[in-house]
């Protein structure tokens, strides 16, 4: 009996190191982090420590911060690549311009 206890003890603390490390390398790597707040638990900008959303358990409050993550990250790629496709496209165009005035020179020049 003594020996489970133990065990189970030592299970305990094995988890709950998991869980600060886990808790750690999330905000390290988020722009937000989960922190615990009255009852339940607060997602917290990382940047400007503004709540974002309050959630019961751990669990849900990691979720939803995680779906932020996801949210930001979603919002912030397609505006790259319109900005890389107006950049070829401003391109295209000032070539085909270059083009057009060598047209127009080269017909006046022959006429």
């Amino acid at each position: 009996m003594q020996s489970a206890i133990q065990q189970s003890k030592s299970a305990r603390e094995a988890l709950r190191q998991q869980v600060i490390t886990a808790t750690e390398e999330f905000r390290s790597k988020s722009r937000f982090y989960v922190t615990k707040d009255g009852t339940g638990w607060v997602v917290v900008s990382a940047a400007d420590d503004r709540v974002y959303g309050r959630n019961t358990s751990y669990p849900q409050a990691i979720r939803y911060a995680e779906s932020l993550e996801r949210a930001i990250e979603a919002k912030s790629a397609p505006i790259m690549a319109v900005i890389k496709v107006r950049n070829i496209g401003e391109r295209a165009t000032r070539w085909a311009a270059l083009f057009a005035l060598a047209l127009i020179v080269a017909g006046a020049a022959i006429s």
